[in-house]
């Protein structure tokens, strides 16, 4: 891999995060707070409006608080966090940094086996075209993809804990019940274990769905390759050419693997954290946005895109190394 290539794909990269966290300021700071509108129904005090404009930055030039957040974004200072009416909170870093691991104890587990037995159910359905293994395993994956997961995690809810009372769900606060931006939760309990591996199974379930389609079709394009006929001539078992498959499709896989976890960061996330009432990042993004908090809306966008940049940047370089034609080209 030689340096233009990856210098190359590293420009594009950085000039992706920029036009993107550009876009997001200007739309989040150009669509009216109505909050200010609100106090003047309540009849509230008059001096507390202008000084809510000010807790939020809006008396100040539109150019010099982009200038402003630009110049912060990069040395990660990226203030406070602000209610929706002006009461100011702890700093974003502080809240970004307390509620990201509640996202990741489901997520990473969820990725790891959702990729895992996808790719392997997929990879093997497709050495066994045609067969009831590969009948009952696109069945299932059609019915875990085509089905979505908050209807799967209401479901949850309806039968774990109103209809059976297996499971309540109890992890928006330490007493449950409703969520409080920046409350800590104890995670290493059994409860608490246990809510956490439901959101990840129902997590791992669509993303699993998702991959044995798209490895099942990647694989059957080598299932009759010279290199598989001669595997199977010379006695290698399934598993053996299973193994050479994947091998060879690895680069398309490698990007239906990444392209899932940019889909978990945008859509998934926000949708389980709603319906369980998670801790996460993804509600304190729907907090951030109905309180009109510009700071902690746009550190969470800095840091949703950032991961969704840096995972396709390592696609490229990826690509790069298993391909040597895409970095000749």
């Amino acid at each position: 891999m030689n340096r233009t290539y990856v210098l190359r794909r590293a420009g594009v990269a950085a000039a992706s995060l920029y036009a993107v966290v550009t876009l997001v300021f200007v739309a989040v700071v150009l669509v009216p707070d109505p909050a200010p509108a609100v106090l003047n129904y309540y009849n509230v005090n008059a001096d507390q409006i202008p000084a809510l404009i000010a807790a939020k930055g809006g008396n100040q030039p539109l150019l010099d608080r982009y200038v402003a957040y630009l110049g912060n974004l990069v040395t990660l200072d990226w203030g406070r966090s602000v209610s929706r009416f002006g009461s100011v909170g702890p700093p974003v870093t502080d809240l970004l940094v307390r509620h990201a691991p509640y996202t990741l104890l489901y997520v990473v587990p969820a990725l790891v086996v959702g990729f895992t037995a996808g790719i392997g159910l997929g990879a093997y359905a497709a050495l066994r075209r045609g067969g009831h293994v590969d009948r009952v395993v696109q069945s299932v994956g059609y019915l875990a993809f085509g089905v979505p997961n908050f209807v799967v995690a209401q479901l949850a809810l309806v039968v774990l804990s109103a209809q059976l009372g297996l499971v309540e769900f109890t992890l928006g606060t330490s007493q449950g019940k409703y969520y409080a931006q920046g409350a800590a939760v104890d995670v290493w309990t059994v409860d608490a274990l246990v809510q956490f591996g439901i959101v990840a199974t129902i997590l791992a379930i669509t993303l699993a769905g998702g991959q044995v389609r798209y490895a099942r079709s990647k694989c059957l394009e080598y299932a009759n390759a010279d290199f598989v006929r001669l595997a199977r001539a010379k006695g290698a078992s399934d598993w053996r050419t299973m193994a050479h498959v994947l091998r060879t499709a690895s680069l398309p896989l490698l990007t239906g693997f990444l392209d899932d976890v940019v889909t978990t960061l945008i859509v998934h996330v926000f949708v389980l954290e709603f319906v369980f009432d998670l801790p996460g990042l993804g509600q304190l993004g729907l907090v951030s946005v109905k309180a009109r908090d510009v700071s902690t809306t746009m550190a969470l966008v800095v840091v949703v895109v950032t991961v969704a940049i840096l995972l396709n940047f390592c696609q490229d370089l990826g690509m790069g190394v298993l391909d040597p034609r895409v970095d000749a080209d």
